[in-house]
Parts: C-alpha cells; sequence; structure tokens
C-alpha cells in the first residue's frame, strides 16, 4: 500500500505526533476539530524550552504531544486539493465515482482530516 503513513500492527489503534492545545498533559482528551475526532494524548505537549534543551519526547517538535486515537487504526496519505477544503478533524467521505476525498458528502464516511494531506481511516 503506496499511501500508508501510520497503522495499528496489533489491530488496535494508532499514536500520532500532533500539534495540541496548550497545556496538554498526558492522559487529558484531545479534541481535534468539531466533528467529533479526538484522541488522548499519551505525552505532555513539547514546549519550545523542552525542545530546546532536548528534553522533549523523541521526535516531537514544538508543541506536539503523541496522540493515541481510539479507533483509527491506519493513516493514509491524500492529495492536498482533496483534502482542501475539509478543516483539520473534518469527516472525510470517498466518493467512489470521482475516485477521490471529499467532505462530508452522504458518500462512504471513511475517517477524518489529521492534517494537509492525511486522512485517519476509522475502524469498519
Amino acid at each position: 500500500m503506496k499511501t500508508k503513513k501510520h497503522w495499528a500492527y496489533t489491530g488496535g489503534a494508532v499514536t500520532v505526533a500532533v500539534t495540541v492545545p496548550a497545556g496538554t498533559k498526558s492522559d487529558h482528551i484531545v479534541k481535534i476539530g468539531n466533528a467529533g475526532f479526538y484522541g488522548v494524548a499519551q505525552t505532555d505537549q513539547a514546549t519550545p524550552d523542552m525542545v530546546k534543551k532536548g528534553q522533549a519526547p523523541q521526535g516531537l517538535v514544538d508543541n506536539q504531544a503523541s496522540v493515541f486515537f481510539p479507533g483509527i487504526v491506519l493513516t493514509v496519505a491524500a492529495p492536498a486539493a482533496d483534502l482542501a477544503a475539509i478543516p483539520d478533524g473534518g469527516k472525510v467521505d470517498w466518493d467512489e465515482a470521482a475516485k477521490k476525498y471529499v467532505a462530508a458528502a452522504g458518500v462512504t464516511f471513511v475517517g477524518y482530516r489529521l492534517n494537509a494531506t492525511t486522512v485517519a481511516l476509522r475502524s469498519n
């Protein structure tokens, strides 16, 4: 699969580094957008000071935390043009006729926009 970015090896869910609100701590609920997409922080937010001193969890940059997304077993790359009209955390459908991702339009709901080029696919 050429578009695969993150996946849960054991069938659980993915944990991904994402930008989180200021003050996010491990075990806080992290809401992404307004469409019901959420995760649970697995690390505290990496502050700019932590990153500068090399004290941030591995791989995190300023204002990120590792976030576990229940029900999301795979993330895939998507064309930026397909996702441009969808906000982060917005619902994403697959339009079979057009063979592309689209904003929620009553076709096949597949997941949520994680960022400009990534769709977090929900578990069926």
